[in-house]
């Protein structure tokens, strides 16, 4: 939804889907684009053979997608795979491209691969509901965020509270 309005809006949007099940961009595509990871492995990994219209799909009210995908469970780091994603796009120049990129992590798991998106924000603003885990997700960024400002012009522009009516613990 926010992807979508933001392009209604006149933005120039990407929504980058950064979930093992590569589920991200379904609801803006219509089906199962394939993930940055797999067009890799049939590209043997050569970044040079890789344009973007290999990886990224056109959505919805016009939002570009990509999905990064992922390892299977137990076979390998998605943190690592939102690494190359990261790589690759640069490669692509992508992050020029647009806009507004949103990218659409598991929030609980900031370890360095997922949070290297945030090595090229200006601004991070995290969507959470009221529950605990969400917020307990939703920390762990803040976290990361607060450790990648040390380096990088990054600042954390706050929570947005989606479907929820409560909001006692986000405030």
């Amino acid at each position: 939804n926010i992807s979508i309005a933001l392009a209604r809006r006149g933005k120039k949007v990407l929504q980058i889907g950064c979930d093992p099940k590569h589920d991200s961009t379904f609801t803006l595509t219509g089906f199962l684009i394939p993930t940055i990871i797999d067009t890799l492995q049939m590209k043997d990994y050569h970044y040079e053979d890789v344009w973007p219209e290999d990886v990224i799909y056109k959505g919805y009210s016009g939002v570009d997608c990509v999905e990064a995908g992922g390892p299977p469970a137990g076979a390998g780091c998605g943190g690592y795979v939102v690494g190359e994603t990261v790589k690759l796009l640069k490669e692509l120049n992508a992050f020029y491209e647009y806009d507004i990129i949103l990218f659409d992590v598991l929030g609980d798991v900031a370890c360095g691969g997922f949070a290297a998106p945030l090595n090229y924000a200006d601004y991070c603003i995290i969507i959470t509901d009221n529950g605990f885990d969400a917020l307990f997700a939703a920390n762990r960024i803040a976290a990361s965020v607060r450790e990648k400002s040390q380096t990088h012009p990054l600042r954390l522009a706050g929570l947005v509270g989606n479907r929820t009516s409560e909001r006692d613990l986000i405030d």
